[in-house]
């Protein structure tokens, strides 16, 4: 098993010497810093599962190595090591989120003490490249998608239900799957329902069996008894009918004291619920249920769009080539060009054209000049023509105006600068109604 990764970091050479046999003695992989800005470098590019840092140090000190390993990574523990006359400084620190503060000279059993409780919550990532870890199918090196391993390497540790959210073509699927690979559950099935795919009776008639003659429902569909003892992944949530949102609810509610009845008849599934549309505008036009999205948003993981993680698109380009065309690979100047354009589609849409791309390709080496042409021809695809514009602005502009004015029809109307019968035809054009605004 490897050894857990501890970033130590202090300008005193002895001390950090000292921290280093402690924690190597007892077990742990030690990455040692002698400044704030080495330290920044190391925690981007090692993968530490906890850092300890002293306070006082010359150029960034201990306060501003915090601030933006925190603000990068805030669930990674920080320990801070500090003098007796800084102590009001470092009990400060821990209201700000510091894991844990030791005053120097630290007792060595009380260090270890304080790094087995972070390490504790904090898993292991593994690295880019070790194909047998548990984050293997994922590829980055990102800050950003770090920290949300870590958030879903502790959301598999229970069965609560799960909310991931993200724009399309993100990953949120394929980071579903790793948390059901790595739960407890992994060795069950894992059973995906794609609901915006889907007509509406199909859906209800796969997870709860349908309707009988006499309008009940017959209970549990084959979907929902083909995931039993493992995780239904419920992809495009928001896609649900009323009908199927209402039956689903008992089975993602923690408390389950008015749902007695229906969880009993229910198998022991762990729901994860997926969605690239916003589900509060959802709750706002009255499309999806309020109760069941807190039950889901219990637990809520954001997977970053591309634009947030473009250091990542070197290492996704790699990867896209290795299993398309092992044989052929780009060169700098067309990795640059996929490294600057504008990825709306995300991971999907990268793909696609690195796809593209290699299938024109017919020199290993594959030149700007082809990934140049096929970038062309994909903006001018996904760019939508001028009519369709205009009624998406349309509707963004009403939708945002019914919310301002809180539904009010004849206020709308006014700051619109339109009389309420024209805007009635606007909003009924559109498919908004006011009252779900109120």
């Amino acid at each position: 098993m490897d050894r857990p990764r501890i970033l130590v970091v202090d300008d005193d050479p002895d001390l950090l010497h000292l921290i280093n046999v402690r924690l190597s003695v007892a077990g742990y992989d030690v990455v040692m810093a002698s400044s704030g800005h080495q330290a920044l470098e190391l925690f981007r590019t090692t993968h530490p599962q906890a850092v300890i840092t002293d306070l006082r140090m010359d150029g960034m000190d201990g306060h501003a190595l915090f601030a933006r390993l925190h603000a990068e990574a805030p669930s990674v523990p920080v320990i801070i090591l500090t003098a007796h006359g800084t102590i009001p400084d470092a009990v400060a620190a821990t209201q700000r989120g510091v894991f844990s503060f030791l005053t120097k000279p630290f007792d060595g059993k009380q260090l270890l003490e304080r790094v087995a409780e972070a390490v504790a919550l904090s898993p292991p990532l593994g690295i880019l490249g070790e194909e047998d870890n548990w984050r293997a199918e994922i590829t980055s090196v990102s800050i950003a998608v770090d920290e949300l391993l870590r958030q879903a390497r502790r959301a598999s540790e229970d069965s609560r239900p799960l909310l991931i959210v993200g724009p399309p073509g993100s990953g949120k699927s394929t980071l579903a799957r790793v948390i059901h690979r790595v739960s407890l559950r992994g060795k069950a099935p894992l059973v995906v329902m794609p609901c915006a795919t889907l007509p509406v009776e199909e859906v209800e008639a796969q997870l709860f069996g349908g309707w009988g003659d006499k309008g009940l429902p017959h209970g549990v569909g084959h979907t929902l008894l083909a995931a039993k003892g493992g995780t239904l992944v419920l992809d495009e949530v928001s896609a649900l009918s009323p009908v199927a949102q209402a039956r689903l609810l008992p089975l993602v509610r923690t408390t389950a004291e008015l749902f007695g009845q229906l969880r009993a008849g229910l198998p022991d599934v762990r729901v994860i619920a997926v969605t690239a549309q916003p589900l509060d505008r959802a709750i706002r036009d009255g499309s999806f249920r309020a109760d069941l999205y807190y039950a889901l948003a219990s637990t809520t993981l954001r997977v970053p769009p591309l634009a947030e993680r473009v250091e990542d698109i070197p290492a996704l380009v790699a990867r896209f080539c290795a299993e398309l065309s092992p044989d052929r690979r780009m060169s700098p100047e067309a990795l640059n060009l996929l490294q600057e354009a504008h990825w709306l589609g995300n991971i999907g849409q990268l793909r696609n054209v690195v796809d593209q791309v290699l299938s024109l390709a017919v020199t290993p080496l594959v030149p700007a000049t082809l990934v140049r042409r096929v970038l062309s021809e994909e903006q001018e695809r996904n760019t939508v023509g001028f009519d369709e514009a205009r009624r998406n602005f349309e509707r963004e502009y009403l939708a945002q105006l019914l919310q301002t004015t809180s539904g009010n029809v004849a206020r709308a109307a006014r700051v619109a600068q339109r009389n309420r019968t024209e805007f009635y035809k606007l909003l009924a054009r559109h498919g908004l109604d006011p009252g779900a605004f109120k």
